[in-house]
């Protein structure tokens, strides 16, 4: 399959995959993988306390209240279940995924050097590990009126275009397979399936979601008196994302020229970025700290790859028309770039601890407010890109405005805590984010919950923590842009994941 250029493919992109685009600033912007067995069960409520791996990617500030030199590893296991409604047909049972796969949460390094000045401690710290996991696989079934053949026809009226012209990755396909036609010649489209016929269609699909991001580290940070804590990380991200869509329709009846549909859509995504973490935490008094940090935007350069397949059957001018599922119909291959910004990230943490250094009883409470505006996501053309058009920059900034219009600021609330008895370490905690979206449908809430809980074992060079994260969120889904009421093919799902992380330590 030939390359397809760039400012083609920007001038005929299909306002269902520009959807796409626009969905994937909040899939890309999403920071909620936890890097430390320790982080994930006091629900990441680690901001004004520091002393753990997770502060490179959270409060770098947090680097300095290290007092020695460390070396852990966290790896993790992750179990996801999401459970989808097809709510045009909610008499059917819900369609249930699960999906295993390894995350590594973090490995990293920590060197801690004592000063004689006033500067107690300039601490280094590098670490490695995945910020953000894309694993899922979530499917529907059900019946109801409308065919994605619909929207087809209606792209094609909209583009204005001869056949040759169409949007190679759907609407040419669907007309190379008879799906939709110009019986005059020209360009005006009618499909096999029209909006007023309200005739049931059996409808199917299967997403499967697959890679994530993974972020190198790199802080320094300093301890003032032991009073003031002030730290910066530069983060390197790689992202890696592929997903696959297979769709299918079928008439149940026999009784129409439609027959069958099989739509299959498969995108990937790589790319590199950069950011900058900074923070301080400030002990107020002998119990009491106070932590700011700030994220700024992680500027990504993005290459995206498209594939498109199309099969079926209808009868056309009396004659079935079939194509293989073998031999589809198949897109030219699309490869084009973007940069990608990620929003702002501003957060405020208070910390309590209980107990003195010789008790055999002591403890952390800790509680973290973080907001990031999804709504100031944005895509750019490459500036190294000396063939990019106005036609480029005009479906740049309909991206753009589609995610202005679609996202909003979100909140994070964290709040956890621990308490050690002697070596033991019992944690518990609680994360809430609120929805990310501007408008809300009825019946999905678009909160995400986590509950956390772990415990850990302290001795005088070595430690070991083991944690267990329990997540829980809405979500609606549709598999092509709704052209009415009776063509909208919406989906409610609800997605559990549970997490289970180990951290491994060696204090030096």
């Amino acid at each position: 399959m030939n390359k397809f250029s760039l400012f083609v493919f920007f001038s005929i992109f299909s306002s269902a995959l520009m959807a796409q685009i626009s969905s994937d600033a909040l899939l890309f912007s999403e920071r909620l993988q936890p890097n430390t067995a320790r982080g994930m069960a006091v629900g990441g409520a680690l901001g004004a306390l520091g002393a753990d791996m997770s502060s490179l990617n959270g409060n770098p500030a947090g680097l300095a209240v290290y007092r020695g030199s460390e070396f852990s590893i966290s790896p993790g296991l992750q179990f996801a279940n999401i459970q989808s409604q097809f709510l045009a047909d909610s008499t059917l049972p819900r369609s249930s995924n699960n999906r295993l796969s390894f995350n590594l949460g973090s490995v990293g390094l920590v060197l801690a050097q004592e000063q004689t000045t006033d500067w107690r401690f300039v601490n280094f710290g590098v670490s490695f590990g995945k910020i953000a996991s894309f694993n899922r696989t979530y499917s529907f079934s059900g019946t109801s009126t409308g065919s994605r053949i619909i929207n087809f026809t209606q792209e094609a009226n909209a583009a204005n275009a001869v056949p040759d012209d169409l949007d190679p990755f759907e609407e040419r396909l669907a007309w190379d397979a008879y799906f939709i036609d110009n019986p005059g010649g020209g360009t005006d489209y009618v499909g096999s399936v029209v909006d007023s016929n309200r005739a049931y269609i059996q409808k199917s699909q299967l997403v499967r979601q697959s890679g994530g991001i993974n972020e190198l580290n790199i802080a320094l940070a300093g301890n003032y008196k032991n009073r003031l804590y002030i730290g910066g990380s530069l983060g390197i991200t790689f992202l890696n994302f592929r997903d696959f869509r297979s769709y299918s329709e079928e008439e149940p009846t026999g009784n129409m020229d439609f027959k069958r549909l099989n739509f299959d859509e498969i995108r990937t995504v790589k790319g590199t970025g950069i950011n900058l973490k900074l923070g301080l935490i400030y002990r107020v008094n002998k119990r009491l700290r106070v932590g700011l940090s700030m994220h700024t935007p992680t500027a990504m350069n993005l290459t995206e790859n498209l594939d498109t397949e199309l099969s079926g059957a209808v009868v056309w001018n009396d004659t079935l028309r079939e194509t293989s599922a073998t031999e589809p119909w198949v897109s030219p291959t699309a490869e084009y770039k973007q940069d990608f910004f990620s929003p702002w990230v501003f957060a405020l943490s208070m910390g309590h601890t209980f107990g003195g250094k010789t008790d055999p009883i002591k403890g952390y409470l800790g509680i973290d407010g973080e907001y990031i505006n999804y709504a100031g996501s944005s895509y750019a053309l490459q500036a190294s890109d000396e063939n990019a058009t106005a036609g480029d920059q005009a479906f740049i900034d309909a991206v753009n405005n589609a995610i202005t219009d679609t996202y909003q600021g979100a909140y994070r609330l964290r709040v956890g805590g621990e308490i050690a008895i002697n070596s033991l370490r019992l944690r518990a905690g609680y994360r809430l984010q609120s929805s990310p979206y501007l408008d809300q449908v009825k019946g999905v809430n678009d909160l995400r919950h986590d509950i956390t809980a772990g415990f850990g074992f302290r001795q005088e060079h070595v430690f070991f923590d083991l944690s267990y994260m329990r997540s829980i969120r809405d979500f609606e889904y549709s598999p092509y842009y709704a052209t009415s009421s009776y063509n909208n093919p919406r989906t409610s799902n609800s997605e559990t994941i549970g997490l289970f992380m180990m951290t491994l330590g060696f204090r030096f």
